[in-house]
């Protein structure tokens, strides 16, 4: 049979399914990119919250902040280190401020790290082996790096209780506080500068460089405090915030196992008043020189009680703390001024103990005061004030009774 040509017009072309098909890619890849777009703004938009962080990994990893307290057996270590070598201790006042701080750290290690045994306790039973050089304790140190050290802890350490519980407000402030000022008397004792003394981590004050540590005149002693207080500075007690009482200011030990904010106000406020009356007294039977430094003194612990009882005076109608007059300390008579400073240690424990009952502001501001005031404690008696005492408010200086001292001023 023959076999007849296929006519052209009558083939199928294949050009139309390799179009719909293209267009079906095109539409598909489309579809893809729309659906990639969205997806890619959303998880940008919300790439911050917890479900998207979790999925992508970028969820932030808290780490516990470090515990300052644990630093305390470790800087006991590197003391036991220093004294042991007669280059480190210097000379016998140097001596004497480190054999002082090791007391002090042995009573702060066993009331805030009672778990924590000393490195050196560890190596006493056998590990000393495992003492490398990269261990802080087994670091040899001088005088000035122990101080920086120790006021760092100490700073550490007061700023952690800002935000404690009162108790452990106290135990955490007061350590700190008792730190940072050691820390100033040791170096003082090593005969730094008042420039290397000032350069030591303070509370609210950023530690300065290295260099700028030194200075061009040798000091053994201190000058005007590194820090402003409300019992030590006008200009810091003008500043003073409102405080929270529960009850009116008092200094009557109403109750003596958990007394409240109005009555450690009011401890804080009569004891300043009580140094007022003994300092004015103080610069009536001293010489000239003195005279001004005392009555300036009495005037700002005066204003300063009165400013704190001044808050609560109208508010809740408290009857005035201040009496007619006080008692002098027993050795007035011989040692005006002496006695009149016996009383500024007590004052530091009092504004410690005070702003644990407090809050925010008002408990930084009064934790400031407190170091401040340990600080003008240190340099006028020479004695820092014991913060172990956290199991209540030490005595105050004298009693508010009749006497027939009168105030006069």
């Amino acid at each position: 049979m023959d076999q007849h040509p296929i006519d052209p017009s009558d083939r199928v072309s294949r050009r139309p399914r390799r179009g719909a098909a293209r267009r079906l890619l095109v539409a598909l890849a489309a579809m893809l990119a729309v659906a990639a777009g969205t997806l890619g703004t959303a998880v940008y938009l919300n790439r911050d919250s917890p479900t998207w962080q979790a999925i992508l990994g970028t969820e932030p990893v808290i780490e516990a902040a470090p515990d300052p307290a644990a630093d305390l057996p470790v800087l006991l270590d590197a003391l036991e280190n220093m004294t042991a070598t007669p280059e480190a201790s210097g000379t016998a006042r140097l001596a004497t401020a480190l054999q002082g701080t090791r007391t002090m750290l042995a009573e702060h290690v066993e009331l805030l790290t009672p778990g924590i045994p000393a490195t050196s306790q560890a190596a006493a039973e056998g590990d000393a082996t495992e003492t490398s050089a990269n261990d802080p304790a087994a670091v040899a140190l001088d005088a000035a790096d122990f101080s920086r050290r120790l006021a760092q802890t100490g700073n550490a350490l007061l700023t952690q209780s800002l935000g404690a519980p009162e108790q452990e407000a106290r135990r955490l402030s007061g350590a700190g506080i008792e730190l940072l000022v050691q820390a100033r008397t040791v170096l003082s004792a090593s005969g730094a500068t008042q420039a290397a003394l000032d350069a030591l981590p303070a509370p609210g004050i950023a530690e300065e460089s290295a260099a700028a540590a030194t200075a061009t005149k040798d000091s053994s002693t201190e000058s005007a405090p590194a820090a402003d207080g409300a019992t030590t500075s006008r200009a810091a007690l003008a500043t003073m915030p409102e405080f929270a009482a529960s009850a009116c200011p008092s200094p009557a030990p109403s109750n003596p196992e958990a007394p409240d904010s109005g009555q450690l106000l009011g401890k804080v406020a009569d004891a300043a008043y009580r140094m007022g009356y003994a300092y004015d007294v103080a610069g009536a039977r001293t010489s000239a020189g003195l005279r001004t430094a005392a009555w300036d003194r009495s005037g700002l612990l005066v204003d300063f009680a009165q400013a704190v009882e001044g808050q609560f005076a109208e508010e809740l109608d408290c009857e005035p703390l201040r009496q007619p007059a006080y008692q002098l300390p027993a050795d007035a008579a011989q040692n005006p001024m002496d006695a009149a400073r016996s009383g500024e240690a007590q004052l530091a424990l009092l504004l410690r103990d005070a702003a644990a009952t407090q809050t925010g502001d008002s408990r930084a501001y009064l934790l400031k005061a407190a170091w401040a005031q340990a600080l003008h404690a240190r340099q006028v008696t020479g004695v820092v004030p014991d913060f172990t005492m956290v199991d209540g408010a030490p005595e105050s200086t004298g009693t508010a009774a009749e006497s027939t001292e009168s105030s006069g001023r």
